[in-house]
């Protein structure tokens, strides 16, 4: 029997269902089957039922075959449609794909360099650049002793005196090297621009950050933390705040 389902073959799953619901007894074409099958439409309950659910049954399959027959006919032209029940434009992709690959664009050269300089190494701690070592390293060193070390980004990309900010500054009576604020109390370098997570401000404690009270084995466990952001990335996948 030919059953005269919706005109689109890309209905929701809502959709279809809410179509199915609306058949009932009254509908003509279940009265027509019940003729063909039965001789009559003085049917019992039990035989009424059996009649909804051989339409509907009837419809889903030509659903089914619709749908197989229009992936067939894909396939030969070298295309595959993918079934997603939303509302949302997918063209493209979906959001989530969207986002996951302007990330991906984004990252891939750090993530490639990663790869490379990892290249042949085995143990964390082998991923943790020289530079990084040396920093991490005289860090340890001074804490121990008492010093204080020099981290700002300032002494590596100090500011020019034609640069905007700094002649700002100056008009407003600032001299360099000493604190902002009234009486010169505040700070003399700027905030580090360091990677944090989302719930972070800028300025925050960074979990491999050393203290006074790090023994040795505290020493190693932060370098390792450190190092663990140098890993080799070969899948390019995003790096997050794990700790």
């Amino acid at each position: 029997m030919g059953f005269a389902g919706p005109s689109t073959t890309n209905q929701t799953v809502l959709g279809r269902s809410s179509f199915l619901s609306r058949i009932t007894s009254a509908d003509p074409q279940i009265l027509t089957y019940a003729v063909r099958v039965f001789g009559t439409t003085d049917l019992t309950e039990d035989q009424w039922k059996q009649c909804l659910d051989q339409v509907k049954m009837q419809y889903v399959y030509q659903e089914m075959l619709k749908k197989k027959q229009e992936r067939d006919r894909l396939a030969q032209v070298g295309k595959v449609r993918y079934e997603y029940d939303s509302d949302e434009e997918t063209e493209g992709g979906t959001w989530e794909h969207k986002r996951r690959k302007a990330e991906m664009e984004k990252t891939k050269d750090r993530a490639d360099q990663l790869t490379e300089c990892g290249r042949g190494k085995h143990h964390l701690g082998d991923f943790l650049p020289p530079e990084e070592l040396a920093k991490f390293m005289e860090k340890f060193q001074a804490v121990q002793e008492g010093r204080t070390v020099d981290e700002s980004d300032y002494k590596e990309f100090k500011i020019a005196e034609d640069n905007v900010g700094y002649q700002m500054l100056k008009k407003f009576g600032w001299t360099e090297g000493e604190g902002l604020g009234i009486g010169g109390s505040g700070i003399t370098t700027p905030v580090n621009a360091t990677r944090r997570n989302e719930a972070q401000g800028l300025g925050a404690i960074k979990p491999e950050d050393l203290t006074s009270n790090d023994n040795e084995y505290d020493a190693y466990r932060k370098r390792m933390m450190l190092a663990y952001r140098f890993r080799p990335n070969p899948l390019n996948n995003p790096r997050r705040a794990y700790y």
